[in-house]
């Protein structure tokens, strides 16, 4: 099935643009990746930009100019990179696995970030929940593998969810698997009762 839940414009163009954090790129990238949909869209957008790059008007460079840029990059051919095949979890690197509770894990992905965000991996088994909690800033999630629910809807593998300050949820997995999801956050989660704060402090990433 097709991913039903994808990036704003805003934040497919802010992608291509390079203009997101690298966490919160990531998560996009990880939707674009599983959706035929954004992949088409960011495609589109890519094109815009280089014809707008094209348009610009030419600047005059001294004669020999590239040949001293590549000279002093001391420019090689390098091998073509194999394209690396295996699913995106895969690739990433993690820090250490959590459990935090019985069926719920979290391991913290190695990428630049600023201090106060976090980019993570949260995986809760079949028929659990996550504590109730506020975002304290904006939050990417783009679901890897299994589905959850919450006050928007169903959301499955491949399905991307993006949330602001004002946002208090809880949501619950569904289905016979566990719910894998990827996640950038800016600032902390705000848990709402005792096991939340303790399950949310210990898992701190």
């Amino acid at each position: 099935m097709s991913p039903q839940h994808h990036p704003s414009d805003d934040i497919l163009t802010a992608y291509v643009a390079g203009a997101l954090e690298p966490g919160f790129g990531l998560v996009v990238a990880a939707h674009v990746e599983l959706c035929a949909h954004c992949r088409a869209r960011v495609g589109a957008f890519e094109a815009v930009s280089g014809a707008a790059l094209e348009a610009l008007p030419q600047e005059t460079v001294d004669e020999g100019s590239l040949s001293k840029v590549l000279a002093r990059l001391d420019m090689r051919p390098e091998p073509a990179a194999a394209i690396d095949r295996r699913p995106f979890v895969e690739r990433l690197t993690l820090k250490r696995k959590k459990w935090v509770a019985p069926g719920v894990w979290v391991a913290g992905v190695e990428t630049p970030h600023a201090p106060e965000n976090r980019v993570y991996l949260l995986s809760v088994a079949s028929g659990g929940l996550t504590a109730r909690h506020e975002h304290s800033g904006a939050e990417f999630c783009t679901v890897l593998s299994g589905a959850y629910r919450d006050e928007f809807g169903v959301f499955a593998a491949g399905d991307f969810a993006a949330a602001e300050t004002d946002l208090n949820h809880q949501p619950v997995v569904m289905g016979e698997e566990a719910c894998l999801c990827l996640f950038a956050t800016e600032g902390r989660l705000k848990a709402r009762g005792l096991l939340g704060r303790l399950a949310f402090a210990y898992a701190d990433v």
